[in-house]
């Protein structure tokens, strides 16, 4: 996050009412906070821009407490994608190019330890860029939800 993306979301914390939120500046593939103090990880569509996505969710089960949720929507693949698509940064900035095949992220969340218990595909999601449309459909992109829990 940036320093004007934390103000936005410390202000709209406080407007809203919400109390008990804390924003920390990080990486994702090293989060800001202690082993097991964490009650839910949550994350729409951030996952899919890290190079490293198991690091990621080992890092989401280290700062989860027994019990804890790791919620999130992401876009993944139906199969691999290759490189000329990967080393795209338009791509990447769209979301496509940095998305993993379907099968390799579920293993990923479950490696790190954790039980899912839904995922579902979002219907109706559609990229704006024509290249990413068209990455979209020759590849099987999709958008999924999920929620898994640390046992």
């Amino acid at each position: 996050m940036t320093d004007a993306q934390l103000d936005k979301a410390a202000d709209l914390a406080r407007e809203g009412g919400f109390a008990g939120i804390e924003f920390r500046k990080g990486y994702i593939e090293s989060p800001p906070v202690e082993a097991g103090t964490v009650d839910c990880v949550i994350s729409n569509g951030v996952i899919n821009l890290s190079a490293d996505k198991p690091e990621v969710f080992a890092q989401a089960a280290r700062a989860l407490r027994p019990g804890g949720r790791l919620a999130l929507a992401d876009i993944v693949t139906a199969v691999q994608l290759p490189e000329g698509i990967t080393c795209d940064a338009a791509l990447w900035a769209a979301c496509i190019g940095g998305a993993m095949q379907r099968d390799r992220y579920r293993e990923a969340i479950e490696a790190a330890g954790f039980v899912l218990q839904e995922v579902r595909e979002n219907p109706g999601y559609h990229f704006i860029s024509d290249r990413a449309s068209n990455a979209s459909e020759k590849y099987g992109v999709a958008s999924i939800s999920l929620l898994a829990r640390k046992p």
